[in-house]
Order: structure tokens, then C-alpha cells, then sequence
């Protein structure tokens, strides 16, 4: 599914009022947008639990390792020309070296394999379709081929299953929820979990 069409299909469902099509569609390229932004994120960050991610990892550790080793065995009349030589002369503290180790380590050590990207994408549009559904003054209900499901659906791209996803999201007793704010540049989604009051 195209970005033109997912706005297109979007825009059925949630079917504004003629004077306000341009406004519900800056919030479908706005909703679009978000979904894609974290969504991006979270799988950038599962990845470093994949099997080929923690293999790259590894690799990395040890050609930092190497490197570390290597500046280590240079005469001490030339290391200060390296841009290394802070080991030369901060005692005790981690180098550029141990910093990078360090951070490599800690995603090293992050769990499980990383869920499908299609996965990741409906777990992000179920709330914002959601919330979008009761900007715009409908009913949201848990039903199988309804708007909700059908929303999240086009933000999340086409087909991906998102039905589960919409169940977890109504078990959840402080389910994360997209509050719409104006300000002087326009309106802006902003993040609560349910149970805070939003931001007027």
C-alpha cells in the first residue's frame, strides 16, 4: 500500500467534514509519520538481539580489542601523536576505547530475536488508530472488521494482522493513548498513559 493510498483509505474511514479534510488529513500524514518513526526505532533496537546482530557485535568487541591491544604495544615516544594518547595520560579512566566496548557489551547482552518489522508496525498503529477514531468522533469498538481494525490496518501498511494487538491494547488497564493539542503552530500529538489527565 502506497503512502498516497494509506492517506486515501484513511481518510474514507475516518470521513471528516468537508471544511475539515485538510485538518484530518495532516493528521493522517502526522499519524503515518509516527508509526513509521517508531517503528524504525524499536526495530533498530530488537535488532541488536538478532542472531546476526549479537555475530556483528562480537566481531566488533573484538576488533576494538585488537585495536586497543595494538595502540598498547606502540613506543610511548609516539603514542601522544595518536588520537588514542588519552590512555597515555587519564589514568583510571575509561578511553574512547572502553567507552565503545562498554556500549557494544551492553547490546551484547540484550535478550530474544527480534519480532517481524510487520509485527512492530501494528503494535505502533493500534493506539494511534484508536485515537485518531475518537478525534474524529467515532466509536471505537473491539470488532473484527471494523473501523478500528481497519484503521490500524492502513497505518500499519496493508494487511498485517493487527487484531491481537487491539485486544492486548483493551486488556491493558493504563494503555498508552495520543491526546491531539493545539498551539500556535498547529495541532501536536503528545503521549499518556490513560489514567494522567492530558494537557489542555
Amino acid at each position: 500500500m502506497t503512502h498516497a493510498e494509506q492517506i486515501s483509505e484513511s481518510l474514507k474511514l475516518l470521513a471528516p467534514p468537508r471544511g475539515r479534510r485538510n485538518e484530518c488529513q495532516r493528521d493522517i500524514e502526522r499519524a503515518l509519520n509516527y508509526v513509521e518513526s517508531v517503528s524504525q526505532a524499536v526495530h533498530t533496537h530488537k535488532v541488536f538481539g538478532s542472531k546476526k546482530g549479537k555475530a556483528d557485535l562480537r566481531r566488533y568487541i573484538t576488533a576494538l580489542r585488537d585495536v586497543k591491544a595494538a595502540y598498547g604495544r606502540l613506543h610511548p615516544a609516539i603514542k601522544p601523536w595518536f588520537s588514542l594518547s588519552e590512555m597515555a595520560y587519564i589514568v583510571g579512566q575509561p578511553t574512547v576505547i572502553d567507552r565503545e566496548i562498554g556500549k557494544a557489551e551492553q547490546f551484547l547482552a540484550r535478550p530474544s530475536p527480534p519480532p517481524q518489522p510487520d509485527a512492530i508496525r501494528a503494535k505502533v498503529a493500534v493506539p494511534v488508530a484508536h485515537s485518531m477514531l475518537g478525534w474524529w468522533g467515532h466509536k471505537v469498538s473491539l470488532t473484527r472488521g471494523g473501523k478500528w481494525e481497519k484503521l490500524a490496518k492502513v497505518l500499519a501498511g496493508g494487511q498485517t494482522a493487527v487484531f491481537e494487538h487491539m485486544r492486548s491494547f483493551k486488556q491493558n488497564p493504563d494503555p498508552l493513548i495520543i491526546d491531539k493539542l493545539k498551539g500556535s503552530n498547529g495541532f501536536a500529538f503528545a503521549l499518556r498513559h490513560r489514567s494522567k489527565p492530558g494537557t489542555h
